[in-house]
């Protein structure tokens, strides 16, 4: 047979029950049952005929309370049950009652063993029966003899003497004379600080009220948690809703875990309450001693490894110790430390490894603070020894305030330059170079970057020149030969030139994206302070991270992808070309308030004119061309840096790329509002060596190059002519058509 059930919701009234408990109900029975906390409780009735006793177990489910009740007749000796029933009605008594429990050991021995306290009383007010926990309870407040064992009013005394409040008595009269028919419980405080829950159940034999059964509860460490968690409420409050930041409580055996701990381990709150935080993240939880904070790796029951940051403490209440442990799931940022380690790694190795001489410096005291293996080999000095040195050591007649006035103008306008020097090398030689410096700025310093160019085999070709051409005539076949290995110098400085260009782009374009991670991270204190740290707080931070993160990755992408050699001719897109040199100079652009659009007339495009941010591809895109794509990415980076340069200092800062069809050629111009070239030097702008930058760090050898890339390697032509505003630079080549 089933056990009769029964749900209380929060109006006192019966929201379900099976049916059992409605047929038990409808004859009478379980009318006295009500709302109470967690307790159980003794009901006598009649079912069939026979008397029966039920055990009334009560649990909260929310706002609703579950009864549900177990037959425990068999608990009762049966034959004094039989007995008890057939005394005829007038001659029940409140003894009966009393000897229907004393009579039975084994319901005597499962009331002792309660650690409520428990009497019943008869309904004329005797003393049916007292349990130990009782007597401990009250013991403490016996005044006179125990001279009345009979009488329950000699304990209602003593109730009234624990109560603090002193309305013990008149309660108690108003629960036998208003509550008579049903359960009912309050609370009152003794006057030694205990707090106590008193439930009141009537009791009934075959229908008919025959006495009167009260529990009293010690409830003062619920009331002392209770306490706690007012004074923590505003906290609780808000980690009670945080999925992101986990609250676990222990107490004498109350626990508390809050919705963002059950998220973090992925498991429900029976299961934490059962087991203990412990079980899951290892006894180092309690570990409070300095600083009390571990990171810890977790698994959750579904397989994913979380790196979880716990942070352990204790406090004292009414003498006891609570355990306080705050889990938060670090692993988005334990990622994130992680890729940028991996980021810093790449440009570690690039700077390492390179075979064009590094250093950096700092432009305050001019020490050196890094060097690669290619500078310890040129200077013939360890890298750790070249750490201890100043740039006035290893440059010859320099002092340091010479060396702090050639990088003066570097600082002011946070641009590179290049500054012709003549340094000691290894084994003690002087020797001409040319040191490329560009500012950096890491961590909110600027430190000084240079490529250090060796020029002096160039300086001797260029004096074997100027010697030779005295007696050209003589030795024209040795002249071309020479020429012709200075061709290959000037390209693997042009190289060099632009790698310290693209080491300047990408300084700019990480300039935005390490100082957004810092105010994502930074922001993340602040939000957990103030109570911000919610679930879409933290998917918005890890998003924004994360773009940021993939932009400087593509960032090192773009720039590897930029160096590597085209051995063979290719068909590539030139629009696309095009977007791949702005991603690279984009940074500088904007940095130096540079405006660049991008005008397409390709018939298929939706939108011709876009600026650099926003450029768009569609199907069937017809300008493509035959040739060595890294090659003429060069040139295109070139021709923006030349435009770039000449805007400085002008009012309108414009750069406008435009694609278009001219028959079978693809025509693309770059032009600017630069004010020009001088009319006397225009037909001398693609000659080797010749700049108008003057001693700003013009090589004279972009445009040389460039020219010589478009007409030998692209077949294809470079022109150049002033505009209203400028000049415009424009490349022809041949379209390669499907």
């Amino acid at each position: 047979m089933a056990h009769p059930i029964a749900v209380i919701g929060s109006d006192s009234e019966i929201a379900y029950s099976n049916k059992e408990f409605k047929r038990l109900y409808a004859a009478g029975n379980f009318s006295s049952f009500g709302r109470e906390d967690d307790t159980r409780s003794l009901f006598f009735c009649t079912d069939k005929g026979e008397i029966k006793c039920y055990l009334a177990s009560v649990s909260r489910d929310g706002e609703n309370h579950i009864w549900s009740f177990s037959d425990v007749t068999s608990l009762v000796n049966r034959k004094i049950m039989v007995e008890t029933a057939a005394i005829d009605e007038s001659k029940i008594t409140d003894d009966n009652l009393r000897k229907v429990i004393e009579k039975n050991k084994r319901l005597t021995d499962v009331l002792e063993a309660m650690e409520s306290g428990v009497m019943v009383e008869g309904e004329s007010g005797s003393l049916v029966h007292l349990n130990n926990s009782f007597l401990k309870m009250v013991s403490p407040y016996f005044s006179e003899p125990y001279s009345d064992p009979e009488n329950a009013a000699f304990y209602h005394r003593l109730l009234a003497e624990m109560d603090l409040s002193g309305m013990y008595r008149e309660k108690t009269d108003f629960i036998l004379k208003e509550k008579q028919d049903r359960s009912y419980s309050d609370e009152f405080t003794s006057k030694d600080g205990r707090t106590f829950a008193r439930i009141h159940v009537p009791l009934y034999m075959d229908g008919k009220p025959k006495g009167h059964l009260w529990r009293f509860r010690d409830i003062s460490v619920k009331k002392q948690m209770e306490a706690f968690k007012n004074e923590l409420e505003a906290m609780i409050t808000a980690l009670e809703s945080s999925v992101m930041v986990g609250l676990y409580l222990d107490y004498e055996g109350f626990r508390f875990a809050n919705e963002g701990l059950l998220h973090i381990l992925g498991v429900g709150r029976d299961d934490v309450l059962k087991h203990g935080i412990s079980y899951y993240l290892g006894d180092r939880v309690y570990d409070t001693g300095d600083p009390g904070e571990h990171i810890i790796a977790y698994y959750s029951p579904k397989g994913r490894r979380i790196s979880v940051h716990v942070i352990s403490d204790t406090m004292k209440i009414a003498g006891k110790t609570a355990e306080i442990i705050s889990v938060i799931d670090i692993t988005d940022k334990v990622q994130l430390q992680s890729s940028l380690k991996k980021n810093e790694a790449k440009f570690r190795s690039f700077f390492a490894d390179n075979t064009a001489v590094m250093l950096v410096f700092e432009p305050d005291t001019m020490a050196l603070v890094d060097a690669n293996r290619a500078a310890a080999e040129y200077y013939g000095c360890p890298i750790e020894q070249l750490r201890l040195k100043k740039m006035c050591d290893l440059t010859v007649h320099t002092s340091h305030g010479d060396c702090l006035t050639l990088v003066g103008s570097i600082l002011e306008n946070r641009r590179g330059a290049k500054i012709p020097v003549q340094q000691y090398t290894a084994g003690g030689a002087v020797r001409d170079v040319e040191l490329l410096i560009t500012p950096v700025e890491i961590d909110s310093t600027v430190y000084m970057f240079i490529i250090v160019e060796d020029v002096s085999q160039r300086l001797k070709y260029q004096r074997e020149l100027e010697d030779i051409n005295k007696n050209l005539k003589y030795i024209v076949e040795d002249e071309i030969a020479k020429r012709r290995r200075n061709e290959e110098l000037l390209m693997e400085k042009m190289r060099l030139a632009e790698i310290g260009e693209m080491i300047g782009s990408i300084a700019h374009q990480w300039r935005q994206p390490l100082n957004t991670l810092a105010i994502l991270i930074q922001d993340i204190q602040d939000a957990r302070e103030f109570g911000e740290l919610t679930g879409d707080y933290i998917r918005d931070v890890v998003a924004n991270s994360m773009q940021q993160i993939d932009y400087m990755s593509k960032t090192v992408d773009d720039f590897r992808d930029f160096f590597k050699p085209s051995k063979t001719k290719e068909v590539f897109d030139v629009k696309r070309s095009v977007e791949q040199v702005l991603s690279i100079v984009r940074a500088q652009l904007i940095n130096n308030s540079i405006t660049c659009t991008v005008t397409c007339s390709c018939e298929n495009s939706g939108q011709p004119i876009m600026d650099s941010e926003k450029l768009t591809y569609c199907a069937g895109h017809d300008m493509k061309v035959k040739g060595y794509p890294n090659e003429f990415k060069q040139v295109l980076l070139n021709l923006i840096s030349n435009s770039r340069d000449a805007l400085t200092g002008r009012s309108e800062r414009r750069i406008d790329i435009s694609i278009k069809r001219n028959g079978d050629k693809i025509r693309l111009d770059v032009e600017d509002t630069g004010g020009g070239i001088s009319a006397e030097i225009l037909d001398r702008i693609f000659d080797p060596y010749f700049t108008t930058k003057g001693s700003t760090g013009g090589t004279g050898i972009g445009l040389y190059m460039s020219k010589g890339i478009i007409e030998s390697n692209m077949n294809g032509s470079l022109a150049v002519e002033n505009t209203d505003k400028g000049c415009r630079f424009s490349i022809f080549m041949d379209r390669l058509i499907d």
